[in-house]
């Protein structure tokens, strides 16, 4: 055993020549300096643990720190050895202490390591759990095969998902509920209680994966339905929707236009494709995949409905619809802005009528009407010409579910004659009440 006063110069100059070897400290026994092979410098202390079976216990060796000369040197190294060596006497062992609070330290790691995995995965866990999340889901598993999917997906994605969308699913409880129907409740009780219904199943659907216990509608009120709306345009009314639709232009003017001849509902038009359309025979026809009933429905068009076709048709716009978006695939959109623009010029028109006319300017606008208003007038237009109501119907493609008895009967029979001559006398009752005469046409006049 190598031993020597150890001072700072001793430590800092000794040449261990490549081998590892300990040099013990004179001064103070059980310290010693570990010289390695790669010219490191550690100063260690050993001992036996004291107490019972204190002889047959190995004795343990520590490193207490690395000389440096300056932070670690033989001074500092001689004091924390003292130090662990009073504790050694006293019956403590520091090198179990050490290994206790390595474990200590190593198990700590390891749980917080743990801690931060799961949270990782729960905020994972969460993304995938929140409400947009689910709905993109919800969309493509089960409103992207329903029929009415695309208006479904739109109410739940212009209130719900706009107002709880980064929230968890399990987050959205009947008061948020509450509040968000109350709030869409006062500017469209209708959509408040469309809403109302689409959040139903989507919810169900929750319970059924799992992601929540219960429905959160359970004991929220359904918003009131408003009560059905009777409004019916009168002719000075027509005369002032097309006169403004002629003033707008393409593609809004032109799809008023037809919403007043056809009396088909303003998705089927606004969605209308080239290929549906036959003008050289005035036929129009709406696949099964478009009709919101889903049955396949033909429309013979008015003559003034044809020439409004060709009249889009020459602007050679390259598209398979007939009236398609600014920008991208598919057809146009913007209904409610291009609405409120129609109304603005209603009012524009009538300011400059009163004004030709000498009288004063109407101080109220037009009674409010709405664009599904032109389909009921239309329906109301052609049983006001002598129309009975089962043809009035094929003519709308407003045909209900049942098949039994004379209603079955009525439903299922085309009455393609007394169709066409429906809706070619509803165009020519327009045309008067644009105060035009009937536009030609090979009108089939209607049996009393």
């Amino acid at each position: 055993m190598t031993t020597a006063k150890l001072t700072d110069g001793f430590v800092a100059g000794f040449d261990s020549r490549g081998a590892e070897v300990i040099v013990w400290d004179e001064t103070l026994k059980r310290l010693a300096v570990r010289f390695s092979p790669k010219g490191g410098r550690y100063y260690i202390i050993q001992y036996r643990p004291k107490g019972e079976g204190a002889r047959t216990r190995s004795a343990r060796r520590i490193t207490i720190g690395e000389h440096d000369g300056a932070l670690w040197n033989v001074t500092k190294a001689r004091a924390q050895a003292r130090k662990l060596l009073a504790l050694v006497d006293l019956g403590e062992d520091p090198f179990a202490t050490r290994q206790a609070e390595a474990k200590a330290r190593r198990e700590a790691e390891l749980a917080a390591k743990a801690a931060a995995e799961a949270e990782a995965r729960a905020a994972e866990a969460r993304k995938s759990e929140t409400f947009n999340a689910l709905l993109d889901l919800y969309v493509a598993r089960k409103l992207s095969v329903r029929k009415s999917g695309g208006e479904a997906e739109r109410l739940l994605r212009s209130g719900p998902a706009a107002k709880w969308g980064a929230l968890h699913i399990s987050e959205i409880q009947r008061k948020e509920i509450r509040t968000l129907l109350e709030e869409i409740a006062t500017r469209a009780p209708a959509v408040a209680s469309a809403t109302y219904g689409e959040l139903g199943p989507f919810f169900a659907w929750c319970v059924d994966r799992d992601l929540i216990h219960d429905t959160p509608l359970a004991g929220v009120r359904r918003p009131a339905r408003p009560a059905a709306r009777a409004r019916v345009l009168l002719d000075d009314e027509l005369r002032l929707i097309w006169t403004a639709a002629d003033r707008r232009g393409f593609p809004f003017g032109h799809i008023f236009k037809l919403l007043i001849l056809t009396g088909q509902r303003r998705g089927e038009v606004a969605g209308m494709t080239w290929d549906e359309l036959d003008l050289d025979a005035g036929i129009w026809r709406i696949p099964a995949g478009r009709a919101k009933n889903g049955q396949a429905h033909e429309i013979d068009l008015p003559a003034e409905a044809v020439a409004i076709l060709e009249e889009v048709q020459a602007l050679g716009l390259e598209s398979e619809q007939v009236f398609p978006k600014r920008a991208g695939e598919g057809a146009a959109t913007g209904f409610s802005a291009a609405k409120r623009a129609l109304d603005a010029e209603i009012e524009a028109i009538r300011r400059e009528e009163a004004e030709a006319a000498g009288e004063k300017a109407p101080d109220k606008p037009l009674p409010e009407w709405r664009t599904h208003d032109l389909r009921r007038t239309a329906a109301t237009g052609m049983a006001g010409l002598g129309v009975a109501p089962h043809v009035v119907e094929r003519v709308l493609n407003h045909i209900t579910n049942t098949k039994a008895g004379l209603v079955g009967v009525y439903q299922r029979h085309e009455y393609r004659d007394q169709r066409k001559a429906a809706i070619h006398a509803w165009g020519d009752q327009v045309a008067a009440a644009r105060g035009r005469g009937p536009a030609e046409s090979n009108v089939i006049r209607l049996r009393a």
